[in-house]
């Protein structure tokens, strides 16, 4: 949350011409509903799943740049799966930098909507530490600095010719 993905995604896919998908939006348009309320009314197993299926109906040929949800990687093993069906890419965020992205516009996740400032901070914090390990077997790590536009094609392109 905060990273960028969603930004960045849309931005690469129109840079090259190709969809771009949001697992999330995809998911609250399905369901009817926003992910909190999904949550609320169906529980996290259930938000998982949803998931997990989404991503299996991805396997195609189309090419296309895909932003998940920050916990999607971590469950039903779909890193790996992930990283089958194409090149992963972890925007790599300090704690600090996504705090003061995410405190301004908090009223707008409902996630983090209630948390003062130092909850907010922990709440950060924990959840790199929980997913870092999932995120870094992404193909491609970029830190902040790296994470323009260009510079993701570049690594995409490096990534494409080595394998």
């Amino acid at each position: 949350m905060g990273a960028g993905k969603t930004s960045i995604g849309k931005k690469l896919a129109k840079k090259l011409a190709c969809p771009f998908m949001d697992t999330d939006k995809l998911i609250a348009i399905e369901e009817g509903m926003s992910i909190s309320k999904i949550f609320e009314l169906k529980g996290e197993a259930y938000f998982r799943s949803l998931e997990k299926k989404l991503i299996e109906g991805l396997i195609t040929d189309e090419f296309k740049i895909v932003a998940t949800g920050g916990g999607l990687p971590c469950h039903n093993d779909l890193m790996s799966t992930l990283n089958i069906l194409g090149t992963c890419v972890y925007l790599k965020v300090k704690p600090e930098t996504l705090f003061l992205r995410l405190k301004e516009g908090k009223f707008k996740r409902p996630l983090i909507a209630n948390f003062e400032d130092e909850a907010l901070r922990i709440f950060i914090e924990e959840k790199l530490l929980e997913r870092e390990k999932t995120y870094l077997k992404a193909a491609i790590v970029l830190v902040e600095a790296e994470q323009k536009i260009e510079n993701v094609i570049l690594h995409l392109h490096q990534c494409q010719k080595s394998s």
